[in-house]
């Protein structure tokens, strides 16, 4: 049974529903295209919430915790509810650091412009 079957027959039982990542996908999530097989089968599905279960995951890289909360901001558009439970420190540290650089705007470079001042005359303006 592949990754769409198995988790189309879990969507299907309850109004809440529970995921199990490790088991439904892998323990290591490397990149964002793993994630995506989630994706279209939460946003479609009639279940109001869904809970990721990161039990037994080891490691989730910046892209794939990206579509994590890509996904998660597209369930809430559509009044459903994608939230995470049993992360580790690191999982939790990179899904953190990722929702902050996206709360973030990037700023531009500050625009340094240097004068020329002669040393004498700065002491002057200070000593007077």
């Amino acid at each position: 049974m592949n990754i769409y079957n198995i988790i189309t027959k879990i969507m299907n039982k309850k109004s809440k529903v529970v995921i199990k990542i490790a088991k439904v996908l892998a323990p290591i999530l490397g990149s964002r295209d793993i994630i995506d097989s989630l994706k279209s089968r939460v946003l479609e599905s009639d279940v109001k919430s869904v809970v990721l279960d990161f039990k037994n995951v080891q490691f989730a890289s910046r892209s794939a915790a990206h579509e994590l909360l890509l996904i998660q901001e597209e369930v809430s558009q559509k009044n459903k509810e994608l939230s995470f439970e049993n992360t580790n420190d690191d999982i939790t540290k990179m899904l953190r650091i990722v929702a902050a650089n996206r709360a973030l705007p990037k700023h531009e470079k500050p625009h340094f412009k240097p004068e020329k001042i002669d040393i004498n005359s700065l002491r002057k303006e200070v000593l007077a």
